[in-house]
C-alpha cells in the first residue's frame, strides 16, 4: 500500500484540484493507496473540504511543517511513504512512476518539479524563480542521486517505511521553519547510506502565487537558503561542524565582496546579470549571518 502524506496549511483553494489530479491516478492503478491530509492550521480550516474517499484528514495544531511531516507518518498505513505539497499538481503517470519504484525496492526516490507561474514573472526574475520551483537533475532516471542532495527536498519525495524509521523522528521539529528535510537527507546519506533513486518520470507541477514572483521573496529564499546551509551544519556539533560552519561563513563573505561588487557594476548593462549576482551576494550574507536564525 501506498501513502500520499500531504501537509495542508490555510490553502483549501488547492486541494480540490490536488484531489482530483490524485483521484484519477489512483483509480488507475492497482495497488491500494490512501492519501493523509494533515491540516496544520490551529482552527483546522481544512476540515469543511470536501474530501474522496481515498483521503483520510488529520488535524494537526502544533504548526510547523516539521509536526505536520512526522504526524503523517506516524498515522500512514503504507510501506511507502510519499510526501505531496499543497501546491503541487501530480502530472499523468506521476503515481505510476513511485509504486514502480517501490515495487522495485526503492529506499528513497525523488521526482521532477515545474513551476507553474499563476502569473508570468518579469523576464529578469524567470531564471532564478525556475530555479528555485524546479527540480531537474544532470542523472538518468533511477541513478543515485544523494550527492545531489542540496537540490533535493521532501515536495515530490517518496521513502520506505523502514527507510523512515532510521531516524526518530524523520523530521527534527527544531527546523520546524524549514530545513527539516535538509537534515534528515543528511541523516540518511551520511549516517545510513541510503541510496537515493532519480525518478523524473514521477512529475509535478508546483503552482506559483504572484506574491512569490517578486523580488523581495527571490531575496528572502536566497538569505535564508545561505543561513540553512551554515544552521545544519552547526546542528552535526563537535570541532568537525566548527569547522565546516566557518568554511562556508568565509565563502560567503567572499560571496557577498565580489558578486556584491558585480551586481554594482552590471546593473546599468544587463539587468538579469546583475539580478543573477546580488542574489548570490545576499546569499553569501546569509552565511555570515546565519545565527540569527532561530531554530524553534
Amino acid at each position: 500500500m501506498l501513502s500520499i502524506v500531504v501537509p495542508t496549511f490555510r490553502r483549501e483553494a488547492y486541494l480540490p484540484p490536488l484531489f482530483a489530479a490524485v483521484g484519477e491516478q489512483v483509480a488507475a492503478l492497482p495497488d491500494p493507496v490512501e492519501l493523509v491530509l494533515v491540516d496544520n492550521s490551529p482552527e483546522a480550516s481544512a476540515k469543511g473540504v470536501s474530501k474522496p474517499d481515498f483521503v483520510r484528514y488529520l488535524h494537526e495544531p502544533r504548526t510547523g511543517v516539521a509536526h505536520a511531516r512526522n504526524r503523517g507518518v506516524a498515522e500512514a498505513w503504507g510501506s511507502h511513504v510519499i510526501f505531496l505539497d499543497d501546491d503541487e499538481l501530480p502530472a499523468p503517470g506521476w503515481l505510476a512512476a513511485f509504486a514502480t519504484a517501490a515495487r522495485g525496492g526503492a529506499c528513497a526516490a525523488f521526482g521532477a518539479v515545474e513551476p507553474r507561474f499563476e502569473t508570468p514573472p518579469p523576464p529578469a526574475l524567470h531564471a532564478p524563480l525556475d530555479r528555485i520551483f524546479s527540480r531537474r537533475l544532470p542523472a538518468s532516471p533511477g541513478a543515485e542521486v544523494q550527492s545531489l542532495r542540496a537540490y533535493l527536498g521532501s515536495g515530490n519525495s517518496m521513502f520506505a517505511r523502514a527507510t523512515l524509521a532510521l531516524v526518530d523522528p524523520p523530521f527534527d521539529t527544531s527546523f520546524n521553519a524549514g530545513g527539516e528535510d535538509v537534515w534528515l537527507f543528511r541523516q540518511l546519506d551520511d549516517l545510513h547510506h541510503i541510496p537515493m533513486i532519480w525518478c523524473p518520470e514521477a512529475l509535478v507541477h508546483e503552482l506559483v502565487p504572484p506574491r512569490r514572483v517578486t523580488m523581495d521573496f527571490l531575496r528572502q529564499r536566497r538569505f535564508s537558503d545561505g543561513q540553512l546551509r551554515c544552521l545544519v551544519e552547526s546542528d552535526a556539533g563537535g570541532l568537525r561542524a566548527t569547522g565546516r560552519v566557518a568554511l562556508w561563513m568565509a565563502v560567503g563573505a567572499a560571496q557577498l565582496v565580489i558578486f556584491g561588487l558585480a551586481a554594482i557594476l552590471t546593473r546599468r548593462f544587463s539587468e538579469s546579470r546583475a539580478i543573477r549576482f546580488q542574489l548570490a551576494a545576499v546569499g553569501g550574507a546569509g552565511k555570515l549571518l546565519w545565527w540569527r536564525r532561530r531554530k524553534e
